[in-house]
């Protein structure tokens, strides 16, 4: 018989079901590389931390403003996760603050990432982040997306949509919405992926798209300059995905 403890009171959980989530999982490129500099460089570990709490605060800015949402963020090491309650405004709201995020990270921070998006039963708080939807998009950030791009399960883009002119109670069409129509594009393998080297102009409201360009430019430089032949050949893709946003 299992030893009792009358003193031991079971952990709490705030949550103990699944919910229908949208969930973004994300890895930090070159992480390792990143760590090791700052053991003896005080100036790069802020640097590396100032680019964490970047996203963060992007995805938390919405709220910030006085608006609640279902947004969850959690990071350990190089992998952070995102997610929202799926089949609400706040799908679409995550994925454009995550877009702007991203090119944050490109142009304030030099770091870039990979990623996969998914939807599906997730449990994601304070405590823990578990569930087949995180699964899932692990699995496309680790399998699939391959280049230093974020994509999204092949049927979830027709999805958000839809859920997206449900959600939105006026006569607003997709069409519309700022930004949306360059949210995502479809890459040449068939997935679609949030398109960070060259979105809407109205993500340019911030950030400058020549700068943005060049920043870019230099990241596909180091990358294809690395002494890894499995990092270099990611990054052909890149600097493919720059000549087409200059045209």
């Amino acid at each position: 018989m299992p030893y009792k403890d009358k003193k031991y009171k079971e952990p709490y959980f705030p949550h103990q079901q699944y919910e229908d989530r949208l969930v973004a999982f994300i890895d930090v490129l070159g992480f390792s590389e990143m760590v090791d500099d700052t053991a003896t460089d005080v100036k790069k570990l802020r640097h590396l931390t100032a680019a964490l709490k970047s996203l963060y605060d992007r995805i938390w800015l919405w709220e910030a403003d006085g608006s609640y949402s279902s947004f969850a963020f959690t990071q350990f090491s190089d992998s952070i996760v995102i997610s929202s309650l799926a089949g609400t405004a706040d799908s679409f709201e995550m994925l454009q603050q995550l877009l702007l995020g991203v090119m944050e990270l490109v142009d304030s921070y030099d770091v870039l990432v990979r990623g996969g998006i998914a939807r599906g039963q997730l449990i994601h708080d304070s405590v823990m982040v578990v569930g087949p939807a995180m699964v899932e998009a692990y699995h496309l950030e680790s399998k699939k997306a391959i280049y230093p791009r974020i994509i999204i399960a092949k049927e979830l883009r027709a999805q958000i949509e839809q859920d997206l002119e449900e959600s939105i109670r006026t006569q607003t069409t997709l069409s519309e919405v700022p930004g949306f129509s360059r949210l995502f594009k479809t890459d040449v393998d068939g997935w679609s992926y949030l398109d960070y080297v060259n979105p809407n102009e109205a993500y340019f409201h911030v950030l400058d798209k020549v700068d943005h360009l060049k920043a870019l430019e230099q990241l596909a430089h180091k990358g294809l300059q690395h002494p890894d032949e499995r990092v270099r050949e990611k990054y052909p893709w890149l600097q493919r995905k720059i000549e087409q946003a200059k045209v």
